[in-house]
């Protein structure tokens, strides 16, 4: 039976769960109905567009996942159980994830300034580049997936932690390193587009920093607007990202060590709602065409 803060901490998710699925969905459903009136779509649009669609069958995943793991937790035992869904949350979350880096370094090639000719080529030729780069996530997504379920079913026949205690011959050394290698390839999937979100909300933070108006002028002009702004949606999302960067590694590592403990599972659930959910709601009220999609929305339903 689950304690009292199990529970607490699973109605917290529930709650994050529905309002993820209810932002993600509004961003793809606002999107589809610009797309089919005017049968094109910007790159910024396009990102949202597969982020509210892969966001959405994953918080659903998600929940499930939580679901078994507090009230079945023998279920989630088997060895089938365990690769179907763990593969659904790699194909979810990867892309997801890429998605996001994405759309960090649109911001910072339209946002930033930079005279530097590779940057003012980059400004050019990335907003071309949007839809095979989301094609390419995609395919990388699912090509990562399939390595990381073929370790998953090779790491259920070893276990290193006990042949470092109980067996010293080399042959569990071999062993030991082996899964060593397939835990490294479960996190760098994760690992990549964190290095690309970084560094890119890096270059958008110096730009505004290097920014004359913002020091020299007590009236902001359009441009520092907008890199304020994009500051206060990318540093929000920021931490929302490297908490969910820092639990995947946190729930790897309990994998490995094969530790069952239901609290951490259900508290590390709850960051990884929290953001997806949170950067969905940072999205909305950020982007100027979604936000007013809202208020329309909110006022009909009060009426």
């Amino acid at each position: 039976m689950p304690t009292l803060f199990e529970l607490f901490c699973f109605i917290l998710l529930v709650i994050e769960t529905l309002t993820g699925m209810v932002g993600n969905g509004f961003i793809a459903i606002v999107n589809y109905i610009d797309w089919h009136r005017s049968r094109k779509l910007s790159p910024v649009d396009m990102i949202l567009s597969l982020l509210g669609l892969f966001r959405f069958p994953f918080h659903a995943v998600l929940i499930q996942v939580a679901i078994i793991n507090v009230f079945f937790v023998d279920t989630f035992q088997k060895m089938n159980v365990y690769i179907a869904y763990n593969a659904l949350w790699l194909f979810l979350n990867t892309p997801s994830l890429w998605f996001a880096a994405w759309l960090s370094v649109l911001y910072c090639v339209k946002i930033a300034n930079c005279s530097h000719p590779l940057f003012l080529q980059m400004k050019r030729r990335f907003p071309g580049l949007v839809p095979w780069l989301l094609l390419g996530s995609v395919v990388f997504s699912a090509i990562t997936t399939t390595v990381a379920i073929t370790g998953s079913i090779i790491l259920s026949k070893c276990n290193p932690f006990e042949s470092h205690l109980n067996n010293k011959n080399d042959s569990a050394i071999n062993t030991t390193s082996s899964c060593n290698i397939f835990y490294f390839f479960y996190l760098l999937p994760n690992f990549f587009p964190f290095v690309v979100f970084f560094f890119s909300s890096i270059f958008l933070l110096t730009s505004l920093w290097r920014h004359k108006n913002l020091q020299q002028n007590s009236v902001r002009d359009v441009s520092t607007e907008a890199h304020l702004n994009a500051i206060k949606a990318l540093a929000s999302f920021c931490i929302l990202y490297i908490s969910h960067f820092c639990v995947e590694i946190l729930d790897t590592f309990m994998f490995w060590r094969d530790i069952k403990c239901a609290w951490i599972y259900i508290i590390a659930f709850n960051v990884i709602v929290a953001y997806s959910s949170g950067h969905a709601i940072i999205l909305i009220f950020m982007n100027p065409k979604l936000k007013q999609e809202s208020v329309r929305l909110l006022h009909w339903l009060k009426c």
